[in-house]
């Protein structure tokens, strides 16, 4: 049987003889030359073999196969007959999910046959190939929580495919229904309402135990964002000893496997991790049940369960990420105190937690996108198969958009190339408007991802939150040898209003009810009456309607709004900010080749920037432009496309024109995220180039 420690629940499906490459060390520049040709050419090439939308069947879920939990024996022991039942997930969440390794941990005994699973084509009980200890564990946490039903994909995915070795078999029901299993595994972990991580490292002593309760309740560090310190009631003896306590917990191998990376983070805040702890520990870890052990939101740090520490994934990551930054951000005050090799060895100790326990919202600027760290930690991680990268990383982005991983496995096409590919077909934003990076043919596509995709979603007081910044993706994108084509609406940009001047609390208005605040209601209406007053009565007609129909939504909770109106409130928000600090706005109107008159239909944030500044096209135009776009997720009832709402709205410069299928079309560099609310109901999106940042062009054998 095959090794299963990289977690990979396609591992039981028997190896071609096609060994698997992975080339994630590779440079751009040692990538082209061995592939013989250039990136951009090869990423074309990658781009011909996808799947145009990832139909991820719903009926895998709507027939979730489930084990029920045993009759319970008394003391720790259970029948050792485990019966099988089928749940909806879309609609019964009360299951676990469990996530573990496949291989024991050196801490665990590897017993097994203990017990007696139902098999699902002959209904017959069979001996299970989990260690008895892991189903011992997590039997006895679903007993605490008084939950009924496990999902474990060991037994409820398809393994045995009986000798099939088409991956993309369509002939044999036992195949579909394992890569059907497969295509929707990370929902399994969203939905779940008790989503659970099974760490094999347990907490031995009960000074062990005092330390890490102390990490949790954050008593290690003070302050927040870039004022994070350490505790000045901690030495900087205990804060090693403390990170050194974080070390040993993250080499567990469960947080060094790709397929759990996905476990994990589509998990999200209900995810739970189980360390188990001596009995002797059981009445100082209850002790902390009181208030002084409860964590900001009054939940006890180690929970209820006998035996068993159970930690809400987020905290630990949480409180990880703040003592590992503190130390970072003082390391210069207390250098003195280590010598510079121990002080090395810290910093090591300290990156390799942050790559396997960081806290995104922590690591992260809010301006920053999150795709580039998420496919830098996946690409860390042990995988059995390597070409499932592509599939984990898709379903942690939000990609609708998958390669075909199986052709381009048997090409030998680049891995590394292919997960670049699936990033920018899925709409991922490169910054053509930068300086070109000289050294960038000696990154990695990792790297390269970090220092290319656009990381600027804010101007200098408007931040958003990294969730909004994962949706900042292109509409539709096409690779071609000129660059990313995508469409979406271009913006003459021409009149500023500067609103310095304007009263603070806007004007009066009859309705203060909205979705938007009194206030903000107030400062809108007040822009309404100034594009009154200058003359724009078709932007200041449809902002009033706009306003009119907040009013109407009113009572309408937040999660009932259509996209469109979600990210136009989000939008006026932001434009009601702009004009409480005083900024310059600019009106923008519809454009391209073809226009004559257009009126003023859009506003945006333009904040310091004076029209004595505009730029001018490489062939004469002499405004400034700003291009969006737009796109609700794209979900039905029959399928779940993994795909977000998408948006962009970016100032760019027009750098000529290409021609596609007999017609011009503008490339448009970036220049910078330029937020702004714009209305153009009934207009149909135009076609846009965005060509190759010049540095990945110059990348070639």
């Amino acid at each position: 049987m095959p090794r299963r420690g990289s977690h990979s629940p396609g591992a039981l499906i028997e190896d071609s003889a096609m060994p698997e490459m992975d080339d994630k060390g590779s440079s751009l520049s040692r990538i082209a030359r061995q592939q013989n040709d250039s990136i951009v050419s090869l990423l074309i090439d990658i781009v011909r073999n996808t799947e145009k939308t990832h139909n991820r069947v719903w009926s895998f879920l709507e027939n979730l196969e489930c084990l029920r939990l045993p009759q319970h024996l008394g003391g720790q022991e259970f029948c050792a007959k485990v019966n099988r039942e089928m749940v909806d997930a879309r609609q019964f969440r009360r299951y676990v999910a469990l996530s573990y390794t496949w291989e024991p941990s050196k801490h665990e005994p590897s017993s097994d046959k203990f017990y007696h699973v139902q098999e699902p084509r002959d209904q017959q009980h069979k001996p299970s190939e989990v260690r008895d200890c892991v189903l011992n564990r997590i039997f006895n946490y679903m007993r605490s929580i008084g939950v009924d039903l496990l999902w474990i994909d060991r037994h409820c995915i398809v393994q045995d495919r009986k000798g099939c070795e088409d991956p993309v078999c369509r002939r044999h029901e036992w195949c579909i229904q394992k890569r059907e299993g497969l295509a929707v595994m990370d929902q399994v972990y969203k939905l779940s309402d008790y989503p659970v991580g099974l760490l094999g490292r347990p907490i031995k002593s009960a000074w062990e135990l005092s330390l890490l309760a102390n990490i949790l309740l954050g008593r290690f560090t003070e302050g927040d964002g870039d004022r994070l310190y350490l505790s000045r009631k901690k030495s900087w003896q205990q804060v090693c000893v403390a990170v050194d306590l974080l070390r040993r917990i993250t080499s567990d191998d469960w947080w060094t496997r790709g397929w759990i990376f996905q476990e994990n983070y589509r998990g999200g805040t209900n995810m739970k991790l189980l360390i188990k702890h001596p009995a002797k520990l059981e009445h100082q870890k209850r002790r902390y049940l009181k208030e002084d052990g409860r964590n900001p939101s009054g939940i006890p740090v180690f929970g209820e369960v006998d035996g068993e520490l159970c930690i809400r994934s987020i905290d630990f990551h949480e409180q990880a990420t703040r003592l590992c930054l503190a130390c970072q951000q003082c390391s210069g005050r207390y250098r003195g105190r280590s010598t510079p090799a121990a002080m090395a060895r810290m910093s090591r100790t300290i990156t390799r937690i942050l790559h396997r326990a960081g806290k995104y919202t922590l690591l992260l600027k809010s301006s920053e996108p999150l795709t580039p760290r998420i496919v830098a930690d996946i690409d860390r991680r042990q995988m059995h198969k390597h070409w499932d990268k592509p599939d984990i990383i898709a379903n942690c982005c939000g990609y609708a958009t998958r390669l075909n991983t199986e052709q381009l496995k048997t090409r030998k096409v680049s891995l590394s190339l292919s997960i670049l590919a699936q990033c920018l077909l899925n709409g991922e934003v490169l910054y053509n408007g930068r300086q070109p990076d000289p050294k960038a043919a000696d990154l990695t596509v990792p790297q390269y991802l970090q220092r290319a995709v656009f990381a600027s979603f804010y101007s200098k007081t408007i931040r958003q939150s990294l969730t909004f910044n994962k949706s900042c993706r292109f509409f539709r994108p096409t690779l071609t040898e000129a660059g990313i084509r995508t469409s979406g609406h271009l913006w003459k940009l021409c009149k500023t209003i500067d609103t310095s001047g304007w009263p603070d609390g806007g004007m009066w208005v009859d309705d203060l009810d909205g979705k938007l605040q009194p206030i903000q209601r107030r400062r809108l209406a007040y822009f309404v009456e100034v594009l009154e007053e200058e003359g724009h009565r078709d932007l200041a007609t449809t902002f009033s309607t706009y306003l009119l129909k907040d009013a109407q939504r009113a009572n309408i909770p937040y999660r009932c709004l259509s996209f469109a109106e979600r990210y136009m409130l989000t939008m006026a928000g932001e434009l009601d900010r702009a004009i409480e600090r005083g900024d310059q706005l600019i009106l923008g109107s519809l454009w391209n080749l073809h226009s004559s008159y257009s009126p003023y239909m859009a506003v945006f944030i333009w904040k310091d920037r004076s029209a004595k500044s505009f730029t001018r096209g490489s062939y004469g135009i002499r405004d400034a432009f700003a291009f969006t776009a737009s796109c609700p997720e794209n979900s039905s009832d029959e399928f779940d496309l993994n795909d977000l709402d998408r948006h962009v709205s970016f100032e760019v410069d027009i750098d000529g024109l290409v021609q596609v299928h007999n017609e011009l079309v503008p490339k448009l560099k970036i220049r910078r995220w330029l937020p702004g609310l714009c209305f153009f109901e009934g207009e149909g999106r135009d076609k846009a180039l965005f060509p190759w940042p010049s540095d990945l062009m110059r990348i070639i054998p």
